[in-house]
């Protein structure tokens, strides 16, 4: 999903954040956003996704595209199954970073970092970059709370998960957020699971959330028989 507003341009500063690492049901997004300086950012409000209202981060989300280059990703649950099998998620979103990167091609970019040291994270994006790419990757903890850019890229792609939700709930019903806190999302995948003997489409099975469900369904039916 794409939504630059024209080539991109020298001197551009770009953020990116992800959204979904963790639920059990759906992708996970990853989103860039690119501008020549954030005022425009800091005057629209732009804050971290998680700090804003639904209503306002659609709200941010539709100025945001408007004023910035900005491109976004979702990543497949059989995509994050495959990964965390044979080189973990961290890899896997750094090379969704450096894709990112590659189409809108910044001077500077900052990304909310996976891990502790950023320094690890950034050189390892760089090594996934095009030959002759030249791009400052700056990766840091928390740098969704404290740099405009990548709040802004942060709202994009709690966006592009949240639309994503909505058409897996399209598909299977109401399956809450597929977040493994949220008892709406357990109680589907138990009921499901129990009914059709398989997982939805949509799941994680990497997940050890699905272990432990699978352990409480077989107690539960056992108990049930034993009864």
């Amino acid at each position: 999903m794409n939504c630059n507003t024209g080539k991109a341009m020298p001197g551009l500063i770009a953020g990116i954040d992800e959204a979904g690492r963790g639920p059990v049901l759906g992708p996970m997004a990853v989103a860039i956003v690119a501008i020549e300086e954030d005022k425009v950012l800091r005057e629209i409000g732009v804050r971290d996704s998680k700090q804003l209202s639904s209503r306002r981060r659609r709200e941010l989300s539709i100025a945001i595209r408007q004023s910035c280059e900005c491109a976004v990703e979702l990543i497949e649950p059989v995509t994050i199954d495959r990964w965390v099998a044979e080189g973990g998620l961290n890899r896997l979103e750094e090379r969704a970073f450096a894709r990112l990167i590659t189409q809108l091609a910044p001077t500077v970019a900052f990304i909310d970092s996976p891990e502790l040291d950023g320094e690890k994270v950034g050189h390892r994006v760089s090594t996934h970059l095009p030959p002759g790419m030249d791009c400052q990757i700056i990766a840091q903890t928390k740098a969704d709370q404290n740099i405009p850019v990548v709040a802004a890229a942060s709202i994009l792609a709690k966006e592009a998960r949240e639309a994503a939700m909505e058409r897996l709930k399209d598909e299977l019903g109401d399956c809450g957020s597929g977040y493994p806190s949220d008892e709406q999302t357990i109680t589907f995948l138990k009921q499901y699971r129990r009914e059709r003997g398989k997982w939805p489409p949509g799941t994680r099975k990497s997940w050890k959330t699905l272990k432990r469900i699978e352990q409480k369904v077989t107690l539960d039916d056992f108990g049930e028989n034993d009864g």
